[in-house]
């Protein structure tokens, strides 16, 4: 258990008070596995933003006067639906391939079925990757662009587009930027960071997963910026079992007795960059980041870049993370910001 004064430390170290309002929160629920917790700070934070707030008006007020429906019943059509389902009716939701797709209680059409069915209602499509391809697969059959709407979009912006690279803190400050993107799944952070930076930096994509792998050099074939490493962050080089998924969900089992899963290397920082200089760590390893950090200390100590670590896999982890950084460096800002309409992608800042 952590000590009071550990705590006290930590929270002295926050920056603002959308930090301190996430570490209390997810510090009572680290305590008491209280899920109200979460709840309150992901009213405060994700849920209390002006554009998702605008966003629920409008639908409130076309849903006054007409009928709604879903259209894409995947992972954001669900957040869309379970934020929403008690301010409105939806009608019932649509998808392409809905065969084995469930989202609460509500009925879901195939795409063939709505179209026949199809009575002027206001479709409101959940995907932001697919957005293009469902509006125009709506016009071609007769939805005019008044009756599309876009709820991807808006997601995505308090999401993905927002985390890592949000804060007003954390700005470009080199010439040429550093990143290691650790965890770096199928290349969407990399690919924003170079956004960030205005195309003038290097990345080290670290990902050990092969299906993964063929996803960042398929999104990223066409830069020269960038080099994937297939091994596993830790706090060591030596080999651990892998939970390959093929997804943002693959991770590393340090104890097991299972010989199905995957032998994969593992690399300390320290050890794989050695003298190359680092402006910004991006850990999303799911729950190897202590570990990761502990590899990482001649990096922190001595080149003192920024960070922004997940800090929500294990219940320890918003004492334990902050704790390291600041032994290996006590001058660091702290910052908390959350990203989703659940208890994940809480991510702690570390800016000296």
């Amino acid at each position: 258990m952590c000590d009071i004064e550990d705590i006290k430390k930590i929270y002295s170290r926050l920056q603002d008070d959308e930090s301190k309002l996430i570490y209390i929160d997810r510090l009572n629920y680290s305590f008491t596995n209280d899920v109200s917790f979460l709840k309150n700070m992901v009213d405060k934070t994700t849920r209390d933003t002006a554009l998702w707030k605008n966003f629920l008006k409008q639908l409130v007020g076309l849903a006054a006067e007409n009928e709604l429906v879903i259209f894409g019943a995947g992972i954001w059509g669900n957040i869309l639906y379970n934020e929403t389902c008690m301010l409105l009716h939806w009608k019932y939701m649509v998808d392409s391939n809905p065969i084995n797709k469930k989202v609460s209680n509500i009925q879901i059409f195939a795409f063939d079925k709505f179209i026949k069915e199809y009575k002027g209602e206001y479709v409101v499509i959940s995907s932001y990757k697919n957005y293009q391809e469902m509006a125009v697969q709506l016009q071609e059959h007769g939805i005019p662009d008044e009756r599309i709407i876009d709820a991807g979009s808006v997601i995505y912006q308090l999401t993905e587009k927002a985390i890592y690279f949000d804060l007003k803190e954390l700005l470009p400050c080199r010439k040429q930027e550093v990143f290691v993107d650790a965890g770096c799944f199928d290349g969407t952070t990399t690919m924003q960071f170079f956004e960030w930076c205005d195309e003038q930096g290097y990345s080290y994509c670290m990902e050990p997963d092969e299906q993964n792998i063929a996803n960042i050099r398929k999104n990223l074939d066409d830069r020269q910026n960038f080099e994937i490493i297939d091994k596993a962050l830790w706090s060591k080089s030596t080999v651990l079992s892998m939970n390959a998924k093929g997804n943002f969900a693959t991770s590393i089992v340090e104890l097991d007795n299972q010989d199905s899963l995957q032998k994969i290397e593992t690399v300390a920082l320290d050890d794989f960059l050695q003298e190359k200089t680092v402006t910004y760590i991006k850990m999303d390893i799911e729950g190897a980041e202590l570990e990761a950090l502990r590899g990482a200390e001649k990096i922190i100590t001595g080149q003192k870049p920024r960070l922004a670590i997940s800090i929500y896999h294990k219940l320890k982890d918003i004492w334990t993370i902050p704790q390291i950084i600041l032994e290996y460096n006590p001058d660091y800002r702290l910052y908390l910001r959350h990203y989703s309409f659940a208890d994940y992608d809480t991510v702690l800042y570390a800016i000296p």
